[in-house]
């Protein structure tokens, strides 16, 4: 019989299986660790964002402030792809977006910070994207601007957001009056003029 789960499930465990958490909480400044979940179903990536967010918070909320810089990072990244998944807006309360929600409305000061990345800011808990401190828009549709998750633009910086080039993003800080426009240089190998 044929079951719909990847193999994270399995009746014995390999001889140099690891504790994803366990391995997690052994993280030192400098590291970085990859978690790549994209061959698992959408029901066991959810399982395993929320055990490695769960290890991470515990590993800043449950320690004192001398383990931290000494055998825990000053400052951890999680960095995730598609977090409309893990936090949609309209969703009822569930055990991985409080995770999220705690991360975001309290993690920067524990020293955790969530980089999320998603083709639709509309598409994600108002208020995960109430806690940013920093937004990076790529091109959009005008149709998605007109959601009220841009409301924190003024027409004309929203405007400009349908007619950005490829490589180019407008960067949204607080400290700075207006989004700045940057703009990523093409790959070495795509220039003219490079040898």
């Amino acid at each position: 019989m044929k079951t719909r789960q990847s193999g994270i499930f399995v009746e014995q465990r390999s001889r140099n299986a690891v504790n994803l958490s366990e391995e997690v909480a052994k993280i030192r400044g400098g590291e970085v660790v990859v978690v790549d979940i994209a061959k698992l179903t959408d029901d066991e990536q959810t399982l395993v964002f929320g055990d490695i967010l769960r290890t991470i918070y515990a590993l800043y909320a449950e320690s004192d402030e001398t383990e931290i810089g000494d055998t825990i990072p000053e400052k951890v990244i999680i960095f995730v792809d598609e977090l409309n998944k893990y936090a949609p807006p309209r969703e009822s309360a569930s055990p991985i977006i409080e995770q999220v929600l705690d991360i975001a409305e309290r993690g920067r000061s524990l020293g955790v910070v969530l980089f999320g990345a998603e083709q639709f800011r509309s598409a994600v808990h108002p208020r995960v994207v109430g806690n940013c401190a920093t937004h990076v828009f790529g091109r959009t549709g005008s149709t998605e601007l007109s959601d009220a998750a841009y409301r924190m633009l003024d027409a004309d910086v929203r405007m400009s957001l349908t007619r950005l080039e490829k490589g180019e993003m407008l960067l949204a800080h607080s400290p700075f009056r207006q989004p700045i426009k940057i703009r990523f240089p093409r790959p070495a190998y795509k220039q003219e003029g490079v040898p």
